[in-house]
């Protein structure tokens, strides 16, 4: 296994997204998507009822694509929203889907108000193999924030 970084990360309005593209220029690190096959609803009251259905229900939806090669990964971002307080049900339906063992895994929760609730202890039952970090929550609304910003440099630089 080598030493190299991937981001991986699952958006619904675009914040995770712009997080997970800061760290992967700053780290010149790889990037992958997880995509669900159905599109989630663009009306936000109806993306979150279809969540929290998918939620109850404990369903994995279907993902676009794989990773091939998450072996040749040590330290992986994981950066994804906060759905009813816990990980969106792609995000597990990637995470079940690969091997974490002896991988480093740093969680960053973008949220409304919720903050990180039990987005990393979920994350935990799911990678038990994994050396899972400490999470970040940053809310969706200060992603432009400086004090944002300086979050992200000093994980970057805990990375490096």
């Amino acid at each position: 296994m080598e030493n190299k970084l991937l981001v991986v990360y699952f958006t619904w309005s675009g914040t995770s997204k712009i997080i997970a593209e800061r760290i992967k220029n700053e780290l010149n690190a790889d990037i992958f998507q997880i995509e669900a096959v159905k599109k989630y609803p663009n009306k936000y009251i109806t993306c979150v009822a279809q969540a929290g259905m998918e939620k109850l229900k404990k369903e994995r939806p279907q993902l676009k694509r794989e990773l091939e090669n998450i072996s040749e990964y040590k330290k992986i971002v994981l950066v994804f929203p906060n759905w009813w307080g816990t990980l969106p049900m792609p995000v597990f339906s990637f995470l079940e889907k690969y091997d974490f063992k002896e991988k480093i895994i740093l969680p960053i929760c973008m949220h409304g108000g919720g903050g990180l609730t039990n987005t990393v202890k979920d994350l935990k039952k799911v990678c038990t193999d994994a050396n899972i970090l400490d999470g970040t929550a940053i809310k969706k609304q200060d992603v432009d924030l400086e004090e944002t910003k300086k979050i992200l440099e000093k994980l970057v630089n805990e990375l490096k």
